[in-house]
């Protein structure tokens, strides 16, 4: 009845930012259970979905199908949001995976916390 195909770039950008989303509500969930267990609350989750998820696909998802069906100038919107979205969420997969395995994560080019071991040549 309806035949909705996205156009491959639109469909790998959609893919790609909804899997760094889930990957980071996973990982979100296991620190929130790992550090305090004893007061996690399981029936929190389906309003973290609503206010921290669903926003984000829902929106990305309109703009899909616009950047699809209308074209310019909703493909361009797509993909700059696209990017922005799957940017935050990469960082803070990063941030949820360092504090996960209590690691602490240095640039040697001088971009991490600590700029005073850097070398300032670093990158001429």
């Amino acid at each position: 009845m309806f035949d909705i195909t996205l156009a491959d770039g639109v469909l790998y950008s959609l893919i790609v930012v909804v899997v760094a989303i889930v990957i980071d509500a996973v990982l979100g969930a296991i620190k929130a259970a790992k550090d305090d267990f004893d007061s996690f609350d399981f029936r929190q989750l389906p309003k973290f979905l609503s206010t921290g998820i669903l926003p984000y696909v829902g929106g990305l998802g309109i703009l899909a199908l616009a950047a699809e069906f209308v074209g310019e100038p909703y493909s361009a919107l797509f993909y700059a949001s696209a990017a922005a979205v799957t940017f935050k969420y990469v960082t803070e997969i990063k941030d949820k995976l360092a504090r996960l395995f209590d690691v602490d994560i240095k640039h040697s080019d001088g971009i991490g916390p600590d700029n005073e071991s850097a070398d300032p040549d670093a990158g001429l």
